[in-house]
Protein backbone atom coordinates (compact mmCIF):
# COMPACT_ATOMS: atom_id res chain seq x y z
CA UNK A 1 0.00 0.00 0.00
CA UNK A 2 3.03 2.23 -0.70
CA UNK A 3 2.73 5.33 -2.89
CA UNK A 4 3.63 4.55 -6.51
CA UNK A 5 5.95 7.73 -7.41
CA UNK A 6 6.91 9.12 -11.00
CA UNK A 7 4.94 6.14 -12.38
CA UNK A 8 5.00 7.14 -16.49
CA UNK A 9 1.30 6.72 -18.54
CA UNK A 10 1.50 5.36 -21.66
CA UNK A 11 -0.95 5.54 -23.97
CA UNK A 12 -1.84 2.08 -26.41
CA UNK A 13 1.12 3.15 -29.16
CA UNK A 14 3.39 3.83 -25.46
CA UNK A 15 3.51 7.46 -26.08
CA UNK A 16 4.03 9.02 -22.95
CA UNK A 17 1.27 11.73 -21.94
CA UNK A 18 1.66 11.90 -18.00
CA UNK A 19 3.89 10.59 -14.56
CA UNK A 20 2.25 10.15 -11.15
CA UNK A 21 3.39 12.97 -8.76
CA UNK A 22 4.90 12.45 -5.33
CA UNK A 23 1.49 11.85 -4.10
CA UNK A 24 0.79 8.90 -6.50
CA UNK A 25 -1.85 11.03 -8.23
CA UNK A 26 -2.33 12.03 -12.48
CA UNK A 27 -4.68 14.06 -14.34
CA UNK A 28 -5.29 13.32 -18.16
CA UNK A 29 -7.64 13.96 -20.46
CA UNK A 30 -8.48 11.09 -22.53
CA UNK A 31 -9.56 11.14 -26.41
CA UNK A 32 -12.36 9.43 -27.11
CA UNK A 33 -10.28 6.87 -29.75
CA UNK A 34 -7.98 6.16 -26.51
CA UNK A 35 -9.63 3.16 -23.78
CA UNK A 36 -6.05 1.72 -22.74
CA UNK A 37 -3.43 2.77 -20.81
CA UNK A 38 0.11 1.40 -19.87
CA UNK A 39 1.54 2.15 -16.49
CA UNK A 40 5.40 1.85 -15.79
CA UNK A 41 7.64 2.80 -13.31
CA UNK A 42 11.10 1.31 -12.61
CA UNK A 43 10.86 -1.41 -10.23
CA UNK A 44 7.18 -2.42 -10.75
CA UNK A 45 5.49 -4.26 -13.53
CA UNK A 46 4.33 -3.13 -16.21
CA UNK A 47 0.34 -2.67 -16.08
CA UNK A 48 -2.09 -1.98 -18.92
CA UNK A 49 -5.02 -1.38 -18.47
CA UNK A 50 -8.89 -0.59 -20.29
CA UNK A 51 -10.65 2.55 -19.27
CA UNK A 52 -14.85 2.39 -19.80
CA UNK A 53 -16.01 5.65 -21.26
CA UNK A 54 -17.82 5.93 -17.68
CA UNK A 55 -14.56 5.70 -15.61
CA UNK A 56 -13.37 9.06 -14.18
CA UNK A 57 -11.75 8.03 -11.35
CA UNK A 58 -8.74 5.66 -12.29
CA UNK A 59 -7.21 3.66 -8.81
CA UNK A 60 -4.51 1.63 -10.28
CA UNK A 61 -2.47 -1.38 -8.18
CA UNK A 62 0.96 -1.77 -9.31
CA UNK A 63 2.93 -4.66 -8.34
CA UNK A 64 6.69 -4.59 -7.42
CA UNK A 65 8.66 -6.33 -9.79
CA UNK A 66 10.24 -9.71 -8.58
CA UNK A 67 13.10 -11.87 -9.24
CA UNK A 68 12.13 -16.11 -9.18
CA UNK A 69 15.75 -18.13 -9.24
CA UNK A 70 15.84 -21.53 -9.83
CA UNK A 71 12.15 -21.69 -11.71
CA UNK A 72 10.94 -22.54 -14.94
CA UNK A 73 8.80 -19.50 -16.34
CA UNK A 74 5.60 -21.48 -16.15
CA UNK A 75 5.91 -21.64 -12.93
CA UNK A 76 6.95 -18.00 -12.65
CA UNK A 77 3.72 -16.89 -14.62
CA UNK A 78 1.71 -18.94 -12.30
CA UNK A 79 3.05 -17.59 -9.01
CA UNK A 80 2.21 -13.94 -10.55
CA UNK A 81 -1.30 -14.66 -11.59
CA UNK A 82 -1.99 -16.03 -8.11
CA UNK A 83 -0.71 -12.47 -6.84
CA UNK A 84 -2.51 -10.86 -10.02
CA UNK A 85 -5.97 -12.76 -8.76
CA UNK A 86 -6.04 -10.87 -5.42
CA UNK A 87 -6.10 -7.54 -7.15
CA UNK A 88 -10.22 -6.98 -5.67
CA UNK A 89 -8.79 -8.02 -2.02
CA UNK A 90 -6.31 -5.27 -2.73
CA UNK A 91 -8.16 -3.08 -4.06
CA UNK A 92 -11.23 -3.34 -1.23
CA UNK A 93 -8.27 -2.92 1.08
CA UNK A 94 -6.97 0.63 -0.29
CA UNK A 95 -10.25 1.78 -0.20
CA UNK A 96 -11.12 0.99 3.60
CA UNK A 97 -7.56 2.15 4.33
CA UNK A 98 -8.97 5.63 2.69
CA UNK A 99 -6.26 5.05 -0.25
CA UNK A 100 -8.96 4.82 -2.89
CA UNK A 101 -12.31 6.15 -3.19
CA UNK A 102 -14.08 3.32 -4.63
CA UNK A 103 -14.44 0.05 -3.13
CA UNK A 104 -14.11 -1.51 -6.77
CA UNK A 105 -12.06 -0.22 -10.03
CA UNK A 106 -14.09 0.61 -12.69
CA UNK A 107 -11.33 -0.26 -15.30
CA UNK A 108 -10.75 -3.35 -16.68
CA UNK A 109 -7.33 -5.61 -16.73
CA UNK A 110 -5.96 -8.45 -17.97
CA UNK A 111 -3.14 -10.92 -16.42
CA UNK A 112 -0.20 -10.47 -18.86
CA UNK A 113 2.29 -13.59 -18.82
CA UNK A 114 5.94 -12.85 -18.55
CA UNK A 115 6.55 -14.94 -21.36
CA UNK A 116 4.15 -14.45 -23.98
CA UNK A 117 6.01 -16.61 -26.74
CA UNK A 118 5.95 -19.55 -24.90
CA UNK A 119 2.55 -20.01 -25.26
CA UNK A 120 2.98 -19.93 -28.85
CA UNK A 121 5.88 -22.28 -28.16
CA UNK A 122 3.56 -24.60 -26.64
CA UNK A 123 0.95 -24.83 -29.15
CA UNK A 124 3.28 -25.53 -32.00
CA UNK A 125 4.87 -28.23 -29.98
CA UNK A 126 1.52 -29.79 -29.09
CA UNK A 127 0.68 -29.32 -33.11
CA UNK A 128 3.61 -30.83 -34.38
CA UNK A 129 3.71 -33.72 -31.78
CA UNK A 130 -0.23 -34.37 -33.03
CA UNK A 131 1.05 -34.57 -36.47
CA UNK A 132 4.46 -37.13 -36.07
CA UNK A 133 2.00 -39.27 -33.88
CA UNK A 134 -0.77 -39.17 -37.13
CA UNK A 135 2.31 -39.93 -39.55
CA UNK A 136 3.56 -42.44 -37.28
CA UNK A 137 0.22 -44.83 -37.19
CA UNK A 138 -0.11 -43.70 -40.51
CA UNK A 139 3.27 -45.21 -41.84
CA UNK A 140 3.25 -49.06 -42.72
CA UNK A 141 5.92 -51.83 -42.62
CA UNK A 142 7.35 -52.22 -46.04
CA UNK A 143 7.26 -48.31 -46.73
CA UNK A 144 10.44 -46.16 -47.82
CA UNK A 145 11.24 -42.90 -46.02
CA UNK A 146 13.88 -40.99 -46.55
CA UNK A 147 15.15 -39.65 -43.12
CA UNK A 148 18.46 -37.43 -42.07
CA UNK A 149 21.94 -38.15 -41.44
CA UNK A 150 22.67 -35.79 -38.16
CA UNK A 151 21.00 -34.48 -35.52
CA UNK A 152 21.42 -30.48 -36.89
CA UNK A 153 18.70 -31.20 -39.70
CA UNK A 154 15.85 -31.93 -37.09
CA UNK A 155 13.65 -29.38 -37.37
CA UNK A 156 14.92 -28.11 -40.73
CA UNK A 157 12.70 -27.70 -43.74
CA UNK A 158 13.03 -31.00 -45.59
CA UNK A 159 14.61 -29.43 -48.39
CA UNK A 160 17.05 -28.36 -46.33
CA UNK A 161 18.13 -31.49 -44.85
CA UNK A 162 21.57 -32.19 -47.14
CA UNK A 163 22.49 -35.46 -46.49
CA UNK A 164 19.74 -37.97 -46.24
CA UNK A 165 19.36 -41.73 -45.55
CA UNK A 166 17.09 -43.79 -47.29
CA UNK A 167 15.40 -46.82 -45.34
CA UNK A 168 12.72 -49.30 -45.58
CA UNK A 169 10.78 -50.06 -42.69
CA UNK A 170 10.45 -53.04 -41.07
CA UNK A 171 9.59 -52.29 -37.57
CA UNK A 172 7.83 -49.97 -35.29
CA UNK A 173 7.71 -48.98 -32.05
CA UNK A 174 6.73 -46.29 -29.10
CA UNK A 175 9.28 -47.27 -26.89
CA UNK A 176 11.06 -44.52 -24.55
CA UNK A 177 8.74 -41.90 -25.39
CA UNK A 178 9.46 -41.89 -28.92
CA UNK A 179 7.89 -42.53 -32.28
CA UNK A 180 10.44 -45.09 -33.41
CA UNK A 181 11.09 -46.77 -37.23
CA UNK A 182 13.54 -49.35 -37.34
CA UNK A 183 14.88 -49.16 -40.74
CA UNK A 184 17.04 -50.94 -43.19
CA UNK A 185 19.18 -48.82 -45.17
CA UNK A 186 18.65 -48.94 -48.81
CA UNK A 187 20.32 -45.85 -50.18
CA UNK A 188 22.36 -42.56 -49.17
CA UNK A 189 22.00 -39.54 -50.70
CA UNK A 190 25.17 -37.94 -49.08
CA UNK A 191 27.81 -36.22 -51.20
CA UNK A 192 30.74 -39.14 -50.87
CA UNK A 193 28.00 -41.82 -51.34
CA UNK A 194 28.93 -43.57 -47.39
CA UNK A 195 26.00 -43.33 -45.38
CA UNK A 196 25.92 -42.02 -41.97
CA UNK A 197 23.22 -41.72 -39.46
CA UNK A 198 24.30 -39.64 -36.19
CA UNK A 199 28.21 -39.50 -37.12
CA UNK A 200 28.43 -43.48 -37.72
CA UNK A 201 29.17 -45.32 -41.04
CA UNK A 202 26.22 -47.39 -42.01
CA UNK A 203 26.08 -49.80 -44.56
CA UNK A 204 23.94 -50.61 -46.93
CA UNK A 205 21.52 -53.50 -46.08
CA UNK A 206 22.40 -52.30 -42.46
CA UNK A 207 18.98 -51.49 -39.96
CA UNK A 208 18.66 -48.00 -37.81
CA UNK A 209 16.25 -46.95 -35.33
CA UNK A 210 15.09 -43.78 -36.21
CA UNK A 211 12.86 -41.80 -33.63
CA UNK A 212 10.50 -39.17 -35.25
CA UNK A 213 10.09 -37.33 -32.24
CA UNK A 214 13.45 -36.07 -32.65
CA UNK A 215 13.67 -35.88 -36.92
CA UNK A 216 11.72 -35.32 -39.40
CA UNK A 217 11.26 -37.98 -42.12
CA UNK A 218 10.75 -37.18 -45.99
CA UNK A 219 8.00 -39.87 -47.53
CA UNK A 220 8.50 -41.16 -51.10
Amino acid sequence: METAIGITVFNKDTIEIEKTDLNGYFQIELPKETDKLIFAGLGYEWATITVPKECETLEIILFLAATYDFMSPRKVDRLRKKEFDKLPELHSQAFQKGLFKTEKTCVSRRFEPDFPELDEIRRQHKLTKKQIKAKFKELEIGDTVKVPSESWSAYTDSTAFGCLVTGTIIGKNKKKRGYNLILKVSNSLCENGQATYNGKKVEIGESITHNMKYFKIVTE
